[in-house]
Parts: C-alpha cells; structure tokens; sequence
C-alpha cells in the first residue's frame, strides 16, 4: 500500500533537509584515533620482524599485527561497554547532563585512543606479564603518536572552509615533526665527550708475540651434537660427533604449560631431553691442547647466538686451543617468557656436562680428540649471562650446591678448570642464602665495555672483588673494560643491537668502536689471559698490568686495566679498619697532608648505590694546596720481603666523577738511610682521565622501555700501576729497595683535584 503524498499548503517554502556536520573538535579526535590505531598495528606487525616466533618472518608479522588489533579493539570494546553501563546508570538516576555529555562523547575513538595507550604502556601495567616481552618499543610509540597527530592535521587541513595559509601550517607542522623524528633516528648519536688518550711517553716493550695477530696453527672445525634438535641441522644430522641427552628439568623445571607446549613444538624437546650442542674449531698437530668453551648469553632464542664466536673460537685454535662454542639457546628467553635468572644453575650446569664429554672423548680409543685435550688446563669463557654462568660452573665444579646438587655430586666434576673470562657479565642470580660464586683457585678475567647499554654498569666488578685467590699460589685476576666498546659486538651475531633492534634506534652509537676493532680488542685480552693462565707464559700479564706497553696490539681507544697477583705484599688495600692511618702492615701508618678530604670509602657502581665490593681511598685537594699521601714502613718489615731491583711497587688509581682530570702524580720511595728516588707516573703508564659514557640520544629516555635509569655518566674503574724498583734505582743508584721505609704520592696541587687510590704493595718477583 503507498502512503498518499501530502500537498504543500498553498505559500508554503520547501525546507532542504541539511545534514549535520561533525564538529571539528570530533573529526579531530575520530582521524587521530584512526591514526594511532593504524600506525599501532603497523608497529606491531614490525615487532614481528625483531621477536621471532620461530615461524616464517611474514607469517611473525601478521601474528604480531593481529595482536595490536586484538588490542585496540578490546579497548574499544571495554569502552562501548563502559559507555553502555554509564548510560543505563545514568537513565535508571535520571541524570540527564550525564546522559546528554555520553551522547557527545563518542565511545569508538575514545576506545582506539585508550587501547592504542594501553598496548603502549602494557610493560608498566603488567610488568611481569606476557606485555614486558611484547612492549612497544619507544621509538615505535613516538612513531605512533605522531602518525596520529599527522592524520588529524591532514583531516583538518582538508576541511572546505580551510584558508590556503591555514592549510600550509596544518600539513607543515606534521611534515617538520616527522623530518626531525627521522633524522634523529638515522642520526648514530654524538660523541664530544668522549674522553682523549692521554699523552704519554710510554711506548710499547713486549717483544712477545701479537696475540691478536693468527697464531702458527692450521685450523680444523667440526660439530657435535644430541641429534633432538631440528632446527639446528649442524648438530643432528650433519653434526660429526654425536652426543647424549641430559636431563636437567630437576635444576630448571621449564615454563608454565602453555609456554612449554610452545618451547616443545619449536625446539622438539623438553628440559628433560636438553642436548650438548657444540662448534669446535681445533688445531692441527699431536696435542693435548687447552681447552676452552665459550657460551653466549641471553638473546631472542630463535635468533641463535652461537655462531657469533666464530671469530675468536678460529683465532685461538690458531693460537694452539680447542676452542667450542656452546648452543644453550635453548635456555634464553621465549617471546612470551624469561628464565629471570632463575636457569642460571642450568646454564653452568650442561657446561660441566660438556667438559664430562670432553674427558670421555680424550679417553677414547678411536676418537678424533682422544689424547689431544689437556684437561688438566681448562678455560671458561662467557658473554652477559653466558658471563655468570662460567663463574657458576666453575664454583660448582668444586662444590655442588642445591639445587645441581639434587643431579651431580662433586665426584662428578672436578675439571682442570684454571681460567674463567667473563665477557660483560651479568652477576643477577643468588643460589640458597643468595650465595654468589668466589673464584678463589682459577685465574679470571673480566672483560667489560664502557658503553655497554644492556649490562649497563659494570657488574661483574663485584665477582671480580670477590675472587681472592686464596687457594691459587702463583694465580692472578685482570679486569680490562674498553671504554668505547658496547655490548653486543663482542658476539658478531648481536653487532650494535644492545636493546634489539628498533630501542637500539635511540642508543648512542657514535662513540663506539667499530666490530673489527671490538673484536681485535677482545682477541687480543682474551689470548693473552689464556697464554698467561693456561700456558703459564706469564709475560703476557704485563698486558694487564700497564696497557701502554701494549698499545700497537689494541685498537685506538681507552682501556683501563686491572691486575692482582699472588704472591703480593699487601701494604695498604683499605679493606681492613676504615681509619685512613691504619694499614696491611703491623707497624706502618699512613697520613695524608694538605688534603681537603682524605677518607676511605666504599666504592660504589654508576647507580650510585649498587656495591663494587671494594674500598679505596678518596683524596680530594684544593688549588694551591700541596697534597700528599704516605706511607711509613718498619725496617724490619721491608727488611724481610727481601725486595729486589727486579720487584715493583704496585697500586691501583681513578679519577673521580665529575671532577677534572688530574695533573701529574709524583711517586717517591725512601730508604732507612734517607736515599729517595721521585719519579713521575706517567713514565710507566697514562693517567686516566675520567670515562664518561652517555648511553642514549637524549636524557629524557632513560628509564623508558628498559633504559637505564639513575646513573651517573662515568663509572669508577681503578687503573692498576706497576713501577719496577729497578727504575727507581736507576734514577737514583745509592737506592737500596731492602732498605724501604716510606712511600710517597706528590699530587700537582695547581688546580682542584681529587682521584680513588688503592692496592698499594709490592709484586716480590718479576
């Protein structure tokens, strides 16, 4: 049935129906909405491309993408709920201006808006949820705002009743935010700061071998494996060595069931069926030859960091070790879930499991490594976590604890462990009691960089304080931190990418050293550790002891250097009474003149509040003051070290934070017959500058999306100094170094100054 039309009355205007236009406040928030939503998914789907599902990289991306929509469209959702429910509230109160401001307010943008912030800030809503592995990175968040931001200017600038000007500035904003945006990305960074080498007169006088440059070796390599893991054809069906399974689920158990279900589909195995999994690189020739594993640290599990030793596993089995790189890939962190430390006994725990198949093979008739490995001459070696386990391994490889105690009993281990290096490590991980491991029968290196921005203090300083040697004669322990290197270059499967890929985006990269130039660094401290402690060709410490006598081996940068020997004449290492008088030795006494502080203190990490395990002096002085530390010995103290011409003083220096660099120091010994012999520091080695490190583009980032947060640019490394008495006689020959009673630091006193000292005593054998 048609409805009859109804005639205009007669003089009657026909009215054209006009549709209500949006506000421009509502456009505005509808295009940014749309906007933040679109570049949120397209963010997300990136993401996909740096955390690997283990599934093709465009399958990853769509994954990834889905779950930034899934997202934003739950937080819509929550908000047409939300606005639902205040609605009905509001009629059932009969509260009209809240009725009539919902009916403005339109829930859809809002909620886009609101899941769009919720994804972005998941990691500090939920920190210890599935979001702390999916985070938004902060350069991806920027990005989102301001496409959002773009959108809705475009919109506006689109608006008919926009004037041209009124255009320009609407489009010429966005375009200006988004070229300042991109090229502070592109950017690498800034480095003005960095410090200088110092001029000195120091010039390289080891005649030893370059132990950066290949050794006389030829180099075979192999693989050997557990056969379980597909993923990895090397170490199944290609591996050339086959090895068992261990279970280890009684020390890690593995992850909550959906995760485990993911682990076992993409590795094929449980943590009961874990593999030994290596890359050896082998010299040629009779042996037996050190050997020496290497293991990485965490790192995405998928994207496998093994293969990034290649370049120091080839250099030292030129150099005459077998060296392996171990695959514990299967123990980082899964896209939704991290071990948090707590795998850490299982880390140290399969690298015991690999030296038990070492020593099988070395026993085995038939076998290709049988006879050829020195197991009584063992080293460790370890990158960031990988770093902490080999210090847990070899602890554990003396005494078993809870909970590698439940698996292994010492008669177990035992190894030739005789050198651990640690690589950047991590020192996280308390066992019962929140023991952490001592290192006091292996030598151990601690090889840091000072623009490291995922380990970004130096925490393995504590376990290298903790190593005492006490059960060592003849033992040492080297800490080298290489102030221009960061992090992840020291695995060349990581290179730069210290925070992944797209937060590395705002990391300051412009001062660091190229991977060559790392990775030569790295060759060069770490062959010349090994030489020392698993050769015993003891020359090599002196690498340690002053770096400037090595400098034609090591890249163009700064490297402060540590090193502590047994036996050593402890004269005042300020880890006894806290008195600044007090000493090591019965008898002496210390005073400091013209200082405005002089004090001990507790030496602190670049928080400002984490323990270096360690004191040391603090000496600060005024401008035209004339400052001096010393030292006064009894006769028949020095009388009985028996030092010699051939014997030297040792002590371990810093400059402060913040302050400025010091002027020369004066070091000056006296006999009991009142012979002295002064001569400057900086004939021996370089005075340190401080070492600051800016670790991001700009200040504001810190504490975002894992950056650090309340640290100090510089952190203090102490710089050992070794002065042989020989040169002190040479200066003056009436100097009889049995005859010491007294030891000197003359500090220029011409500007404010202030500096750490500490270690002070006397290496008694060359």
């Amino acid at each position: 049935m048609t409805t009859p039309a109804i005639p205009l009355a007669e003089n009657a205007i026909p009215v054209a129906v006009v549709p209500v236009r949006p506000s421009t406040w509502l456009i505005a928030l509808r295009s940014f909405a749309n906007g933040v939503m679109a570049a949120a998914i397209i963010v997300s789907a990136l993401l996909g491309l740096e955390v690997s599902l283990g599934v093709p990289r465009l399958v990853g991306m769509v994954v990834m993408g889905f779950l930034g929509f899934a997202i934003v469209f739950a937080g819509e959702g929550l908000a047409i709920l939300l606005w639902n429910l205040l609605g009905l509230l509001f009629r059932l109160v009969h509260f009209a201006w809240g009725t009539r401001a919902l009916q403005t307010v339109p829930p859809v943008p809002i909620g886009r808006i609101c899941g769009v912030f919720i994804y972005m800030a998941g990691d500090m809503l939920w920190p210890d949820s599935f979001f702390k592995s999916i985070t938004l990175p902060i350069a991806g968040e920027i990005a989102i705002v301001l496409t959002g931001f773009t959108v809705m200017m475009v919109t506006l600038a689109r608006l008919d009743h926009r004037t041209r000007p009124t255009k320009i500035v609407l489009l010429g904003i966005p375009t200006l935010l988004t070229l300042v945006f991109a090229i502070w990305v592109i950017n690498p960074g800034f480095d003005g700061y960095v410090a200088a080498l110092p001029d000195t007169a120091v010039t390289p006088t080891l005649t030893l071998e370059n132990p950066s440059q290949p050794g006389p070796y030829t180099v075979q390599t192999l693989t050997y494996g557990s056969g379980v893991d597909g993923r990895r054809p090397e170490f199944s069906a290609e591996a050339d060595l086959t090895t068992p399974v261990v279970d280890g689920s009684a020390i890690f158990a593995g992850y909550s069931n959906p995760v485990n279900a993911y682990f076992r589909w993409y590795w094929g195995f449980d943590f009961t069926q874990l593999p030994l999994n290596g890359t050896v690189w082998y010299p040629e020739g009779e042996g037996p030859f050190p050997l020496v594993l290497i293991v990485h640290g965490n790192h995405p599990m998928s994207d496998f960091s093994d293969p990034g030793y290649a370049y120091l596993g080839e250099h030292l089995a030129t150099q005459g070790y077998i060296a392996v790189s171990v695959d514990e890939n299967f123990t980082n962190g899964l896209v939704f879930f991290d071990g948090e430390f707590e795998e850490m006994p299982l880390r140290a725990w399969l690298l015991l499991q690999h030296l038990a198949q070492w020593q099988g093979w070395h026993e085995t008739p038939g076998n290709p490594f049988n006879g050829k490995v020195d197991m009584d001459h063992i080293a460790l070696i370890g990158h960031s976590r990988g770093g902490e386990a080999v210090a847990w391994a070899e602890y554990l490889n003396r005494q078993p604890m809870a909970p590698v105690s439940a698996v292994s009993t010492p008669d177990d281990f035992g190894f030739g462990i005789r050198g651990v290096v640690g690589i950047a490590p991590s020192d996280a991980y308390g066992g019962p009691g929140g023991r952490k491991p001592t290192l006091d029968e292996a030598n151990y290196l601690l090889l840091a960089g000072g623009h490291d921005s995922d380990t970004f203090m130096l925490y393995g300083q504590p376990q290298y304080n903790r190593a005492r040697l006490n059960d060592n004669p003849g033992g040492f322990k080297a800490l080298a931190y290489v102030y221009q290197a960061n992090h992840g270059q020291f695995n060349a499967v990581w290179g730069v990418e210290d925070r992944g890929f797209y937060n590395s985006l705002l990391l300051n990269r412009a001062p660091l050293l190229t991977a060559v130039a790392q990775q030569q660094a790295a060759k060069t401290l770490i062959t010349s550790f090994l030489n020392a402690a698993l050769k015993d060709e003891t020359g090599y410490r002196e690498v340690f002891a002053n770096p400037g006598t090595t400098a034609n081996w090591l890249p163009d940068t700064l490297i402060a250097t540590q090193l502590q020997e047994e036996p050593f004449i402890r004269v005042d290492t300020n880890n006894g009474s806290a008195t600044l008088a007090a000493t090591d030795v019965t008898g002496a006494e210390a005073a400091a003149q013209d200082m405005a502080i002089a004090k001990v203190e507790a030496l602190k990490l670049r928080d400002g509040q984490s323990v270096q395990g360690n004191k040391a002096l603090l000496l600060a002085w005024e401008a035209g003051s004339q400052p001096v530390y010393e030292i006064t010995l009894p006769a028949e103290k020095t009388a009985a070290w028996g030092l010699m011409p051939e014997s030297a003083l040792t002590f371990a220096l810093a400059s402060v934070p913040s302050e400025a660099a010091v002027g020369e120091i004066m070091v000056e010994l006296e006999t009991a017959v009142g012979q002295t012999a002064r001569l400057p520091l900086s004939d021996f080695a370089p005075i340190m500058p401080p070492l600051p490190a800016h670790l991001v583009k700009a200040a504001w980032l810190y504490g975002l999306n894992g950056f650090p947060d309340n640290i100090t640019p510089e952190e203090v490394v102490l710089q050992t100094y070794t002065l042989p008495l020989s040169a002190f006689q040479s200066a003056n020959p009436a100097f009889r170094p049995d005859q010491l009673i007294a030891i000197r630091f003359l500090f220029a006193g011409d500007a404010d100054g202030a500096v750490y000292l500490d270690e002070i005593g006397f290496s008694p054998q060359p």
